[in-house]
């Protein structure tokens, strides 16, 4: 059995910005994923990963019109890699999370995080 399915919660690194490739519309944008933990001398660090994320259609419309950059975001997706070859010839690829959906991560007291124009999947809590 193969999974591929990645839950990321993270800030939007750039304002995201849509465009079009034919027909589609796509959102490429970035998240600062931010993990904390102790090390052994008992202080507190911050490891921030930053993931590239790929959103289509309908769903990359609303992101890009509702979500600014800095906001802390939900998404959840499938690992992607494109690969291409530079102009010196050298085999490059790059990994990216391939969204299916997202919406506002909730926070305490913050009303617009239980609305989700990405896909109104979001429930209140």
């Amino acid at each position: 059995m193969n999974i591929n399915r990645v839950l990321l919660i993270g800030n939007l690194t750039v304002q995201p910005e849509l465009v079009e490739a034919g027909k589609t519309k796509i959102v490429n944008a970035s998240l600062a994923h931010h993990q904390f933990f102790e090390n052994g001398q008992e202080e507190r660090q911050e490891l921030t990963t930053f993931v590239e994320i790929k959103i289509w259609g309908v769903s990359a419309e609303n992101f890009a019109k509702h979500v600014r950059r800095g906001q802390e975001i939900f998404v959840e997706g499938a690992l992607r890699q494109d690969r291409w070859e530079d102009d010196q010839g050298n085999k490059r690829s790059k990994l990216y999370v391939n969204v299916a959906t997202w919406q506002f991560a909730q926070r305490k007291n913050d009303e617009s995080a239980t609305k989700s124009p990405g896909n109104g999947l979001a429930k209140k809590r």
